[in-house]
């Protein structure tokens, strides 16, 4: 392990990192704890210490801060972060001859540098969607990421084939940060669909992947063809169902739709959207009251990145059943995507009405705070998020990572650090 040697007098000073390596100079190691220990090592000659000090620096050392001491005087020292950030460290040793050196100053180098960085990125992959442009295919990759120590390109793209599950890398370098990136589909993708995955990776070394997105390939020139809604009636997108359904109510009827419904998630499991939609079709003209069937199809479009029909389902499904979980949250998606916050936020505090312990809305809640910057309103519903429902373990600690995160980057937006 690299040493620093550091004398003063007869007193022999090394000192390095155990279990993390601390590194000199302005290459710092990421450590990804809020506790670590610094070994330390001293000639026998010096011994016994009288003290063993511990001092480190926020501001690449314009001001220094004493830590706890080392009481055994025993190496290592154990040292607790009080945030996140890089840090410059110096160790003071003393014996009957007195200490190693003086107190560290502004021009005093520190021994070690560490950046700590123990809060890992949160990211979500959002619906992908495919155009062409200049007849070759594209898919629109869009995304939020959000850590407060994101290095210049902490993003990267990886696609599948499926049913294939080999990872492909989807641009030679990380990208930065944009939330936005057009991939122009390889000439080699043939398959029906691809899947697209997000990982994103902080200062501090964290590695977080986004949930896995798959969207059904159309060839270049079908996004010259105008795509028929599964259900029309003369108005815009899936409207309402004529009255032409002859075996609508009958038995056999509704087991031909059920059938349908069933082949459908059969589809959609294989990322088989659109063949999904046309067994929706099928399914609803048989049973034009069935919510779920609307809801389920909403979905797809929302998945293929059809936003305009995606509402027009979620609208359907909810005519039919009004207080249905799926559909406000699902609609309120395709706001969000849209950008309309309002209108996200207000379907969202619907599904609150009829069950105000719905941890994961409240969490959603917050993320459109941010979005609007109300940072204020973001914190009080991460804050419920964590409080109302013990049992949804997963949103909690969601939600902490998010309050987390906003009060490090609120920390590190003021005044010297305060």
């Amino acid at each position: 392990m690299p040493r620093n040697p550091v004398r003063h007098g007869c007193l022999g000073l090394a000192v390095n990192a155990v279990l993390v390596v601390v590194a000199n100079g302005e290459n710092p190691v990421a450590i990804r704890s809020r506790v670590f220990e610094i070994e330390y090592a001293v000639n026998e000659s010096a011994l016994p210490l009288d003290s063993v000090q511990l001092w480190y620096t926020l501001d690449h050392g314009a001001s220094w801060h004493e830590s706890s001491p080392d009481e055994d005087r025993q190496s290592p020292i154990t040292f607790t972060v009080p945030q996140e950030g890089l840090y410059g460290f110096f160790l003071v040793l003393t014996n009957a001859t007195g200490p190693s050196s003086m107190v560290p100053t502004q021009a005093t180098p520190p021994h070690l540098w560490a950046f700590v960085d123990y809060t890992p990125p949160v990211v979500q992959l959002h619906a992908l969607r495919q155009t062409t442009i200049l007849g070759q295919r594209v898919v629109q990759i869009r995304w939020t990421a959000i850590d407060a120590h994101f290095g210049s390109r902490p993003v990267q793209v990886a696609y599948q084939r499926p049913p294939d599950e080999t990872w492909y890398p989807a641009t030679s370098d990380p990208l930065t940060n944009t939330g936005r990136y057009d991939w122009r589909l390889p000439e080699d993708v043939s398959s029906r669909s691809v899947a697209v995955r997000l990982t994103v990776t902080d200062s501090g070394g964290h590695r977080v992947y986004s949930e896995r997105q798959v969207l059904e390939i159309l060839p270049a020139y079908s996004e010259q063809r105008s795509e028929s809604m599964p259900v029309t009636t003369g108005g815009a997108g899936v409207a309402s169902v004529g009255a032409t359904m002859a075996l609508t109510g009958s038995v056999r009827a509704k087991q031909r739709a059920q059938r349908l419904f069933s082949e459908a998630l059969a589809c959609r499991k294989r990322g088989e959207y659109r063949d999904g939609i046309a067994r929706l079709r099928e399914a609803v003209k048989l049973n034009p009251q069935w919510a779920e069937a609307f809801a389920e199809m909403a979905d797809m479009l929302y998945g293929i990145g059809d936003l305009d029909r995606a509402l027009n389902a979620y609208e359907l499904a909810l005519r039919r059943q009004p207080a249905m979980r799926s559909a406000l949250r699902g609609a309120a998606m395709v706001y969000r995507q849209k950008n309309d916050h309002v209108g996200a936020a207000r379907l969202l505090r619907t599904i609150l009405r009829y069950n105000p312990n719905d941890a994961e809305v409240w969490m959603n809640l917050g993320d459109i705070a941010v979005y609007q910057g109300d940072e204020v309103l973001a914190r009080e519903c991460y804050t419920r998020a964590t409080q109302i429902d013990p049992d949804a373990t997963q949103v909690i600690t969601d939600a902490r990572r998010r309050l987390e995160l906003m009060a490090e980057v609120s920390r590190r937006y003021q005044p010297n650090g305060k």
